[in-house]
């Protein structure tokens, strides 16, 4: 991979290699940063400061706000701590009090959005999709517990509702943004995610007292906020570059990642503990979010390993023998899988897919089911292309036809051929 990528190339490299470690992802939030560095981050995402495809990489800088506002956070709900503790409970119970409702959530979300390489939408659109997709996925909660009667049943079956609702609202807002990025939906579901938990807290903290909205803030990192941002990432993720469609959500990719958040959210509801902490409650939500934050990240690589596809697709003609800027009547377009929204130019030459970066062109991460080492191979002799499949395991297709091994086939401006399955697509065009 060229370029410096503001000394970035390594963990790019990582993430398309699928060896990329939360370490790796957190390693700048102690760095000293200037003053600028966040008047650029907050100026991120309008139709001025968007960054074009190729310069994705390059003037993205990994995560370091959201740890200087986490801090705040924790800061707040300490000296909330204490004035409880010395007696002030009248101010501890004001409306300074409901900050550290919000506070932790929305630092996570802040780290998504740092985490967002396009930089295509704006702070104010998130906020908005807080607020606003909270309270609809709040509602949608409240009215699917009325019709399913479910408000009499014990706590532990709140997963069954209120993670479909904060899907109903966050794929209101997906659809209307038309976004294909991966990280693009780790954000917005994040976003309906923080909402929630927000305003849940907020509810609870009237209920119950500080003692419990300081609970529920330290183990926000790991609630609605990430269980959301998990299942919308992977819901973008296999729609690839198609709009948005109710069909999406039946596949099986996103259904695992739906399923996951569902099954941690369960977990965290039922009624058993290990053994008491400080500040979390139980050890149990210790390691939940501990699951659920790897499992996220499996979904981050993804993400990253799409845009640096996307942003590489020069890089990825210039391998297949032509200059990095040149224009041709050919082009390969991603349909979806990783490579969804990557049009990669074809000259007289050849692209390799693959999972072994040695030999392919166009390489998948090792842990990617269903390609092979060398799965299939495109060439064009200047006049028309071809797709062969390299005796992959689980075949190459145009249009739903199985191809030969070995066999040349021609393929036709117009004409998709997948890898495996249509979650690996690619059209050509001319």
């Amino acid at each position: 991979m060229g370029g410096n990528y503001n000394g970035n190339t390594v963990f790019y490299k990582k993430a398309v290699d699928s060896t990329l470690t939360l370490k790796d992802v957190f390693s700048d939030v102690f760095k000293k940063h200037a003053k600028q560095d966040g008047e650029r981050l907050f100026v991120a995402g309008t139709s001025t400061t968007t960054p074009n495809e190729s310069e994705m990489l390059s003037g993205w800088t990994k995560p370091w706000l959201f740890i200087r506002i986490l801090g705040i956070g924790f800061g707040i709900l300490l000296l909330l701590y204490i004035l409880v503790a010395q007696g002030y409970g009248l101010l501890a119970s004001s409306p300074f009090a409901f900050i550290g409702s919000f506070i932790v959530p929305l630092a996570v979300l802040l780290f998504y959005w740092e985490m967002n390489i396009p930089r295509n939408i704006p702070l104010y659109q998130v906020l908005l999709v807080l607020l606003v997709g909270g309270v609809i996925s709040l509602i949608i909660t409240g009215l699917l517990n009325s019709v399913l009667s479910m408000d009499n049943l014990p706590v532990y079956f709140a997963p069954f509702v209120e993670e479909p609702a904060k899907l109903a609202a966050a794929f209101i807002f997906l659809k209307k943004f038309n976004k294909n990025y991966i990280l693009n939906g780790i954000l917005i579901g994040g976003a309906v995610g923080a909402g929630f938990a927000a305003i849940e807290s907020s509810g609870y903290y009237l209920q119950n007292g500080m003692d419990t909205m300081i609970l529920r803030a330290f183990d926000a990192p790991g609630g609605h906020v990430l269980w959301a941002a998990m299942y919308c990432g992977m819901l973008i993720a296999v729609k690839g570059k198609e709009d948005l469609q109710f069909s999406h959500l039946l596949k099986t990719d996103f259904l695992k990642y739906f399923g996951a958040a569902v099954l941690l959210h369960f977990i965290w509801n039922t009624p058993f503990s290990i053994f008491s902490v400080p500040f979390f409650g139980d050890i149990k939500f210790v390691i939940l979010i501990v699951i659920g934050w790897f499992i996220l990240l499996s979904v981050i690589k993804k993400g990253i390993s799409q845009v640096v596809n996307v942003t590489a697709g020069n890089q990825a003609g210039a391998a297949a023998g032509q200059p990095a800027q040149a224009q041709s009547q050919m082009m390969l377009c991603g349909m979806t899988g990783m490579y969804a929204g990557q049009s990669v130019p074809l000259s007289a030459g050849r692209l390799v897919f693959g999972r072994e970066p040695s030999i392919c062109n166009i390489i998948f991460p090792p842990a990617t089911q269903g390609i092979s080492r060398q799965h299939c191979t495109v060439t064009f002799d200047g006049r028309t292309v071809f797709v062969c499949d390299d005796n992959s395991s689980n075949g190459t297709f145009i249009n739903g036809q199985r191809l030969a091994p070995g066999a040349q086939t021609p393929l036709y401006p117009g004409q998709q051929f997948w890898l495996g399955n249509k979650d690996v697509m690619f059209e050509l065009r001319s």
